[in-house]
């Protein structure tokens, strides 16, 4: 600290304070500069990436399920190894709780009703985040089964049926068909 002290007083009684002080705001400057052009390492998620999470999501999501209902189908008999690939639409959607208040609002002869809607905030120690009511997942469009058995009109009928009730869609948003030899 004091020598600090003793810098500052030399500053003070130097004839080229001036320049010094020129110099030291050009550096400033350079070092904003720089600060903007040079990427930092805890850089916050860009609206870009926040728009691809959404993308990644749904993959996540299409991946799971492809790989569930190949477990399950080889798993039925006369299926034998068989592909799936699953369409979605859409990606994944968040609902956010909200404190809602309402109150009425009067004033010489008008009377208003107003509305305050807040996203509730929850604290995970130095975190803090939108407390999530609802996560909706992408829908199912369809889904393409390729397997040993897809040629046999009773392994099709199950495969068809197992697909169509385990993901809740309609069995014409379902097609099987039979592994090249």
């Amino acid at each position: 600290m004091e020598q600090l002290r003793i810098l500052m007083n030399r500053l003070k009684n130097s004839p080229n304070k001036i320049r010094i002080a020129v110099v030291m705001g050009i550096a400033g400057i350079i070092m904003i500069m720089l600060s903007e052009v040079l990427p930092e390492k805890g850089k916050a998620v860009t609206d870009e990436e926040k728009a691809d999470t959404g993308s990644d999501e749904a993959d996540v999501f299409r991946k799971d399920i492809e790989a569930e209902l190949k477990m399950l189908l080889e798993q039925i008999d006369g299926v034998g190894s068989c592909e799936v690939m699953v369409s979605v639409e859409g990606t994944t959607e968040y609902v956010y709780a909200e404190n809602i208040s309402r109150y009425t609002d009067e004033a010489d002869d008008r009377k208003s009703d107003k509305l305050d809607e807040d996203i509730v905030i929850i604290e995970n120690g130095s975190d803090k985040q939108a407390l999530v009511r609802r996560v909706i997942r992408p829908q199912i469009s369809g889904v393409v089964v390729v397997c040993e058995g897809g040629g046999d009109i009773r392994v099709n009928e199950r495969v068809l049926k197992a697909v169509s009730t385990a993901l809740n869609i309609s069995s014409g948003r379902v097609c099987v068909e039979t592994r090249k030899r």
